[in-house]
């Protein structure tokens, strides 16, 4: 007699086969591999500058919990695979055991940016691949995409990166994304910029102030008056002694006035014979007493150019005083050759050409950012596949000619920047030459 099945047996098995596949299908992909995240530290050279990067990799995998035909979930990996991508092209693979979750990939070159995927290998087939974890070397990238906590190498170094003025204004991705060459002429411009701020502080105010030019009254609030406006609140030592000298130079000629009018001088001998007594008792030991206030240490006047030119006039007039009608030539070239002698020396101190010099650099280097920016817009052409979209094409052109823009933007700003500075320094030390002359003409006139 045959076994006859009951006939609910082959529902019963199809039931068991319904509910036993999924379990079976999600066993095989249950395995689940995340990056935790990504840690690096940057190789220095002897001037602590970073040369390259390291950078460690960490993950973790899992299982699900309703594997029931296997709870040793792990047990089907045998280790993983880490891959490091340069614009999808792999360039090196690391192997770790199942029971590693870190792997460090050393020297990755800075400025470029690197993707990372873990792969859970079983008997050389992958069976889970992570996400993708990001890096642009020196600033970690979390798997989405976002930035993550870490900074670039260019960050450490702040203020000397190019990159800072275009953060400044919110396109820090412009210098990111710039070619080597367009880095470049962002830090030349950046760094002129702020060379141009130091000499401006540190030596153009520093020594072109109108307080170490001439003897101001102390305390004195000199913000927002303009240079004649200033020029009234000189010291009053500074002007007894213009007023004495001027004094003197008066004096000596109603001297040679009265002697003329009283008919004692009908000779140019007797004209020199009387300044020369004149001189002798009363002119010469006034300008001395003038030189004596002058080299007084409490007082600090040779510290003032304007008093070292009046001093180098009193020091001529004293010695030439004798010879009446000849004198003044003397005072005029001496005064003159000191006054050029101290421009030329504030101009050295201050190092005002040196604004010009930066000022005109600026611009330069910016056409220079320019020049390599467009070269490789163009040079993308040359790479590109006759089916390429145009929004792809656009892409790719567009970064090159922004990178070119904003090297130019940059460098002309700087540039008018430094250059007004020198213009208006320049424009100080001419009417500081002016003033001197005026100052010394209206005594040097009446000799």
């Amino acid at each position: 007699m045959k076994h006859r099945w009951p006939l609910s047996m082959p529902f019963g098995i199809a039931a068991a086969l319904f509910l036993l596949f999924p379990v079976m299908a999600f066993s095989q992909t249950a395995v689940k591999v995340h990056i935790n995240g990504l840690k690096q530290e940057l190789e220095k050279n002897w001037l602590k500058v970073p040369k390259s990067s390291n950078c460690t990799v960490f993950w973790e995998a899992s299982g699900a919990q309703s594997d029931i035909l296997n709870k040793d979930t792990f047990g089907r990996i045998d280790g993983y695979r880490v891959k490091c991508l340069v614009e999808n092209i792999e360039q090196q693979s690391v192997t770790a055991q199942k029971d590693k979750n870190f792997v460090t990939f050393n020297g990755l070159e800075l400025g470029k940016r690197y993707s990372f995927v873990v792969d859970a290998v079983n008997s050389g087939e992958v069976v889970a691949a992570s996400d993708t974890a990001r890096l642009l070397t020196g600033r970690v990238y979390s798997a989405d995409g976002n930035g993550g906590s870490g900074k670039p190498w260019y960050y450490l170094y702040f203020p000397l990166s190019g990159r800072i003025p275009m953060a400044l204004i919110g396109r820090g991705y412009v210098f990111d994304t710039s070619t080597k060459a367009g880095k470049i002429a962002f830090h030349l411009i950046w760094n002129a910029f702020l060379a141009g701020m130091i000499i401006w502080v540190f030596f153009c105010w520093r020594f072109l102030r109108m307080n170490r030019v001439f003897p101001l009254r102390k305390k004195l609030f000199l913000f927002g008056k303009s240079y004649q406006g200033t020029y009234k609140y000189v010291s009053q030592d500074f002007k007894e002694i213009i007023t004495k000298w001027h004094r003197l130079v008066n004096l000596a000629n109603t001297h040679v006035r009265e002697g003329i009018k009283n008919g004692t001088h009908s000779r140019i001998e007797d004209i020199e014979m009387d300044n020369i007594k004149f001189w002798r008792e009363s002119g010469s030991n006034s300008i001395r007493q003038l030189l004596r206030r002058i080299a007084d240490p409490s007082l600090h006047l040779t510290d003032y150019p304007a008093v070292r030119i009046i001093k180098a006039g009193l020091e001529t007039h004293e010695l030439g005083g004798f010879r009446w009608g000849e004198v003044s030539r003397e005072v005029d070239r001496v005064i003159e050759n000191r006054a050029s002698s101290e421009i030329e020396q504030l101009k050295r101190s201050s190092l005002i050409d040196w604004l010009w010099n930066l000022g005109t650099l600026a611009p330069l280097i910016g056409l220079f950012g320019t020049a390599t920016g467009i070269s490789h817009a163009f040079a993308m052409l040359t790479m590109v596949h006759a089916d390429i979209s145009q929004s792809e094409l656009v892409r790719r052109l567009a970064g090159g000619i922004f990178e070119a823009l904003w090297t130019t933007i940059l460098g002309l700003f700087v540039g008018i920047m430094l250059m007004l500075l020198f213009y208006y320094y320049q424009n100080k030390l001419n009417w500081l030459y002016a003033k001197w002359e005026n100052i010394y003409v209206n005594i040097s006139e009446s000799m």
